[in-house]
C-alpha cells in the first residue's frame, strides 16, 4: 500500500532540490543587479555572483588535494567549498573592518573548536564512545553528538570570556560569528550521517533548517549586539552557514570512512553547486535578508562609502540610450556627455597623459581639433537642454563617435589577440608539462592495463589536482604580480581600470572561464598518455608504410582532439576580445580588468580624421558600438 505521506515527502524533496539552487541564484542576481550599491556595500556584488554561479559551474573538476589519509586522499572543491568561503571572507571585510582582526579571532576559535571535536569522532575514539554509550543508554552516535555539543558550548563560553569587556567591537564580532557557526555545526552533525560509497547526507527537510535558522538569528541579533552595523548580519550569516556545515558534516562525519575501502578521493564540497556546504551559506543569507526586508531596513548602501568606480564609457553610453528610450532626454544627454568625458579620461589613463579639464578633456591628446570642438558642442547642447528627441539621439551618436575615438587612442596600449594568445600558450605549457611528467610516472608505475590506470586513485587525484593548481597559478600570479610567466615573456600585464594590479577576487573571477580549457587539457592529456602507454599491445596501425603501435596511435588521436578542443574553446575568448571596445574576454568583463602592454607609456597615436570636420549635431556614420 502506498503511504501518501511518504509519497508527498519524496515529491516535495525532488521539487525543493531543484528550487533551492535556482532560488539562491535568483537572490544573488537580485542583489547584484537590482540593488548594486547595496550589494557592493556588503561585499556581494557582481563579482561575487560570477564567482558563485558560473564560476562554480565552470570549475566543477577543480579539486585541490590536501593530504593522503590511510589509503585515501582528502581534497577540497573550488566551486563547492572554497568559493563560498572566499565570498564570505570578502563580504566580512566590507562589513566588519578591520577584517584581518575579526577573521583572525573567528578562525582561531573555530580551529580550536574543530580540532577538539575531531578528536571525539576519530576512529580511535570509537571504543570509548561505545563504552560511554552503553553506560548512558545513548549509544555511540548519541554520545558523539553529546560530546561534540559539550565541546562547542565550552569553546563558545571561552570565547565569550575572552571577549568580555573588549574596548572595541572587533573581538565580540568573532565570538558572535563563532556562536552562529557552532549552532549550525551542532545541528548539522546531529542530523547528518556518513554512508560508505555515497558520502555525507542529511534528510529532507531537516537540512534546510540549520542554515535558515542561523540566518534569521543573525538578522535579529546582529543589529542588537552591534548597533549601527546592520550590514554585519548578512555576511555573518553567509560565513557562519558555510563554515558550520563544512565542519559539522564533512570534517566530523568523514573520518570514520577513511581507510574503510580500497581507497577513494573524499572531496569537501564535492557535489559542487548542489553540495550543502555551498547551499547552506546562501540559505543562511536568504534567512538574514528576509529579516532585513521584514524590518524595513531598505536597500541603502551600508557601512563606509565605497570608492567611486572608474568610469566606463560603454556603460555611460548604455545608460544614455536607455534614458532616451524612456523619454528622459535630459538624463540621456547627461549620460552622453559623461560617456564622451570618460572616454577621454580613460585614454589619458592608458597613455599616461596628464589629466584634462572637465570642459575640454580631449585637449592635449593627439586628436584633430574638430574633435575637441565636438565635445564642447555636445556639452553645450546638453547644458541647454532640449525637448526634441532627435536632438537627444544626435547627442548620443556624437558621444558614440567620441567613445570610438577614445578607443582608437587606447588600442596601442591594449594587448593584441596575438600577444595574448602567445602568452597563454606559454602559460599553458608551464602548467601542463610538469603535469604530463607526473601522469607519465603514475601510468608507468601502475600495474595492469588502461582500466587499472583509469580507476587508480593517484591517477585521478593527479588530474583534479592539476586543474586546481593551474587555476591557482593564473590567479595567484596575477593577483600578486599583475602578470604571469607567459605574459611577462611577451611584455603584457593584467590591470584594473586604474592601471593597478587586480585584487585577489578580481584575479580569480577573470580566470574562471579558463577552467574548461584547463580541465580538457588535464583530463585529455592524462588519458592520452595512459592509452599510449597501456594500449601499446592492442595491435599496430600502418601509416605510409610505417607500423605504429595501436596504443600510441590512439593516444596521439586523443591528444589531437584535446588540441582541437582547446582551439575551439579559445576561439570564444578570441571572438570576445575582437568584438569588445576594450579588447576584453569574458573573464575581463566579469572582473573589470584590462590586459595591457607593460613597460613605458606609449606615445599617443593620432586618430584618423574624416575628410572634413563634422559638427556635433550631425556626426558622421560610425561603426556600431560593440557591447563591452
Amino acid at each position: 500500500m502506498v503511504d501518501p505521506w511518504l509519497l508527498s515527502l519524496d515529491a516535495s524533496s525532488n521539487v525543493v532540490s531543484l528550487l533551492v539552487p535556482a532560488g539562491v541564484w535568483a537572490l544573488l542576481f537580485f542583489l547584484a543587479w537590482e540593488h548594486p550599491a547595496f550589494a557592493e556595500s556588503i561585499g556581494l556584488g557582481r563579482r561575487a555572483f560570477w564567482l558563485l554561479l558560473p564560476g562554480a559551474l565552470l570549475s566543477s573538476y577543480a579539486f585541490l588535494p590536501l593530504a593522503p589519509i590511510s589509503n585515501d586522499w582528502v581534497a577540497v572543491s573550488f566551486g563547492g567549498a572554497l568559493f563560498p568561503l572566499a565570498v564570505g571572507a570578502f563580504a566580512l571585510r566590507r562589513s566588519a573592518p578591520p577584517a584581518r582582526r575579526t577573521l583572525a579571532r573567528f578562525v582561531g576559535y573555530t580551529a580550536a573548536e574543530a580540532g577538539a571535536m575531531l578528536v571525539v569522532v576519530l576512529p580511535a575514539a570509537a571504543p570509548t564512545l561505545a563504552r560511554i554509550g552503553r553506560a548512558t543508554g545513548l549509544g555511540a552516535p548519541g554520545t558523539a553528538v553529546l560530546l561534540v555539543g559539550i565541546v562547542g558550548l565550552a569553546v563558545c563560553a571561552f570565547a565569550a570570556l575572552v571577549d568580555r569587556g573588549s574596548p572595541d567591537r572587533i573581538a565580540p564580532r568573532g565570538g558572535f560569528l563563532l556562536g552562529l557557526s557552532t549552532g549550525v555545526m551542532l545541528l548539522t552533525f546531529a542530523g547528518s550521517s556518513a554512508i560508505p560509497g555515497v558520502g555525507i547526507v542529511e534528510s529532507y527537510p531537516y537540512y534546510l533548517l540549520p542554515p535558515i535558522a542561523a540566518g534569521i538569528a543573525a538578522g535579529l541579533l546582529a543589529p542588537r549586539f552591534f548597533s549601527g552595523e546592520e550590514g554585519f548580519a548578512l555576511p555573518s550569516a553567509l560565513l557562519a552557514g558555510t563554515v558550520g556545515v563544512l565542519i559539522g558534516a564533512d570534517l566530523l562525519r568523514e573520518p570514520p570512512l577513511y581507510g574503510s575501502g580500497a581507497g577513494g578521493l573524499y572531496v569537501v564540497g564535492g557535489a559542487g553547486v548542489l553540495d550543502l556546504v555551498y547551499l547552506s551559506g546562501l540559505l543562511a543569507l536568504a534567512g538574514a535578508l528576509l529579516v532585513h526586508v521584514g524590518q524595513g531596513r531598505g536597500w541603502a548602501p551600508i557601512g563606509a562609502p565605497l570608492p567611486a568606480p572608474a568610469p566606463s564609457p560603454v556603460r555611460h553610453l548604455q545608460e544614455a540610450y536607455r534614458a532616451g528610450v524612456a523619454g528622459d532626454l535630459a538624463g540621456s544627454m547627461r549620460s552622453s556627455v559623461a560617456a564622451a568625458r570618460s572616454a577621454a579620461t580613460q585614454a589619458r589613463t592608458l597613455l599616461g597623459a596628464p589629466p584634462g579639464t572637465e570642459e575640454r578633456p580631449w585637449q592635449g591628446l593627439a586628436v584633430p581639433g574638430w574633435l575637441v570642438s565636438d565635445h564642447a558642442n555636445l556639452a553645450r547642447v546638453a547644458g541647454s537642454g532640449t525637448a526634441d528627441p532627435r536632438e537627444g539621439y544626435r547627442a548620443w551618436l556624437t558621444a558614440r563617435w567620441l567613445v570610438l575615438a577614445g578607443r582608437q587612442l587606447a588600442l596601442r596600449r591594449f594587448a593584441s589577440i596575438g600577444e595574448r594568445s602567445a602568452a597563454f600558450a606559454i602559460d599553458l605549457a608551464v602548467v601542463t608539462l610538469p603535469a604530463l611528467l607526473l601522469f607519465g610516472a603514475i601510468v608507468r608505475t601502475t600495474r595492469g592495463g588502461f582500466d587499472a590506470v583509469a580507476l587508480s586513485l593517484p591517477f585521478n587525484t593527479a588530474i583534479v589536482g592539476t586543474i586546481a593548481v593551474a587555476l591557482l597559478y593564473f590567479t595567484v600570479t596575477e593577483a600578486y604580480t599583475g602578470t604571469t610567466l607567459g605574459k611577462a615573456a611577451i611584455g603584457i600585464a593584467v590591470r584594473d581600470r586604474t592601471l593597478g594590479r587586480p585584487d585577489g577576487l578580481s584575479a580569480l573571477v577573470r580566470n574562471l572561464p579558463l577552467a574548461p580549457i584547463l580541465s580538457l587539457v588535464a583530463i585529455g592529456g592524462a588519458v592520452a598518455l595512459a592509452v599510449a602507454e597501456k594500449g601499446a599491445g592492442a595491435g599496430t596501425t600502418s601509416i605510409l608504410g610505417v607500423e605504429i603501435p595501436g596504443g600510441l596511435f590512439a593516444g596521439a588521436g586523443i591528444f589531437a582532439v584535446v588540441v582541437g578542443g582547446v582551439a575551439l574553446l579559445g576561439s570564444f575568448g578570441v571572438l570576445a576580445i575582437a568584438l569588445t571596445l576594450e579588447r576584453q574576454r569574458i573573464g575581463d568583463l566579469w572582473a573589470g580588468t584590462w590586459v595591457v602592454r607593460a613597460g613605458g607609456e606609449p606615445t599617443s597615436p593620432a586618430v584618423p580624421a574624416p575628410a572634413s570636420p563634422v559638427p556635433a549635431a550631425t556626426p558622421p556614420p560610425a561603426e556600431g558600438v560593440r557591447s563591452g
